[in-house]
């Protein structure tokens, strides 16, 4: 049987650790540094946690100067030399050791050119260590490590996981307890500390013997997942449509231009060949509504330019086309309001006529005693006054 412990490092639990490491027998989960080499006048001995080698400066051997250092792997394909410092050399990049590595020191002794070398070996039966590790970040605040069993593992294999940064500070850090099942997956909640690169390794215990040890050396940055883009929505009117987002949360720091979508919209119908559009630095895109309307759905997937791999998609979203027609009750509701708002005019004009008449009645007209007489004949008054 297999399970998953959940890793987070907090001082009391750094030290229970150290003191079962310490003082329980059988139960190390570390990687041990070699013995020194008795067949060497330097005493070479390698701590491969802290990537040191160091040597005895009082040999018997006389006068010895050390002028470099040198480890290398075929198989990892590592080749690095450093200056020694006092009675030791300290390789500075995380590298990954469980192939095993081999260990060149290059000096004089009396003035004379020297060369010693150390191994150092994965110790343990083949098939006995962890197989396939694997890690992602995920929703921008976790670290999920997973890995297989071992197809030689002994019965009582207990295997542990590790995560430190490249200054050698642990991330992470999960162990399965006496009795346990075999832990194959770990997540760690706090990734505070966690750097640029990471140096993960699965150790592993059983009173059958030395276990092999699967280690790595990983970019941070290529084990995030990123999640669905946020905020996905979807519109159409009768020529096109509109589908817009917003990049989603990650751990590491990215830019506008880091991120790249892929925009995939399908029709409903079986057998259909969907069709995807690329989008880069921009967060919006507009294409022809795809015919007949109704029946397609859109997603998107957010994608990292510089890692290559894509996120998950989003949920997928109806695209459909939108009612251009006037409901009836908005058509009867404007004209309501239309009729409400001519009548309101009339009767306001109406009565600012009323109000003006009364302010300004119309001035009476002067009276002609004789061209108003009803008793006159007019035209006789006209002859009266055309005669001289």
């Amino acid at each position: 049987m297999t399970s998953s412990h959940a890793m987070n490092i907090t001082p009391l639990a750094q030290l229970a650790l150290l003191f079962s490491t310490l003082l329980l027998p059988g139960t190390q989960a570390l990687l041990a540094p070699t013995t020194p080499d008795a067949g060497s006048a330097l005493n070479l001995t390698f701590d491969p946690w802290t990537r040191t080698l160091t040597w005895a400066c009082d040999t018997a051997a006389g006068n010895v100067t050390v002028t470099s250092c040198t480890v290398t792997s075929r198989e990892a394909g590592i080749h690095r030399r450093v200056s020694p410092f006092g009675c030791r050399c300290w390789f500075r990049r995380m590298m990954a050791l469980h192939h095993g590595v081999t260990l060149d020191v290059n000096g004089t002794v009396g003035g004379a050119a020297a060369h010693w070398r150390l191994s150092f070996v994965n110790e343990g039966a083949a098939g006995s260590g962890a197989e396939n590790l694997t890690c992602e970040i995920r929703a921008a605040r976790f670290l999920s490590c997973a890995w297989r069993e071992g197809p030689a593992a002994p019965a009582d294999v207990r295997y542990s996981l590790r995560v430190l940064n490249s200054t050698g500070h642990d991330v992470a850090r999960c162990m399965a307890d006496p009795g346990d099942d075999v832990i194959t997956q770990c997540i760690a909640n706090d990734l505070s500390l966690l750097g640029s690169e990471a140096y993960l390794v699965v150790t592993g215990r059983s009173g059958a013997g030395p276990v092999r040890f699967l280690d790595d050396v990983v970019a941070t940055k290529a084990l995030e997942r990123l999640d669905p883009p946020r905020d996905v929505t979807a519109s159409c009117n009768s020529s096109h449509c509109t589908v817009s987002w917003a990049p989603p949360s990650t751990w590491a720091s990215l830019t506008a231009r880091d991120f790249q979508f892929e925009v995939q919209w399908q029709s409903a119908e079986p057998g259909s060949t969907p069709r995807k559009v690329l989008v880069v630095e921009e967060t919006r895109l507009a294409f022809p509504s795809p015919a007949p309307h109704g029946g397609h759905k859109v997603k998107v997937r957010a994608g990292d330019t510089r890692m290559k791999h894509w996120g998950e998609w989003s949920p997928a979203h109806p695209l459909e086309a939108e009612d251009t027609r006037v409901p009836g009750a908005l058509l009867y509701a404007v004209t309501a309001c239309a009729v409400l708002l001519c009548a309101l005019a009339l009767g306001v004009t109406c009565r600012r006529f009323e109000v003006t008449r009364r302010l300004f009645p119309p001035i009476p007209g002067i009276r002609d005693k004789v061209s108003d007489d009803v008793r006159v004949n007019p035209e006789t008054l006209r002859k009266d006054l055309l005669q001289p």
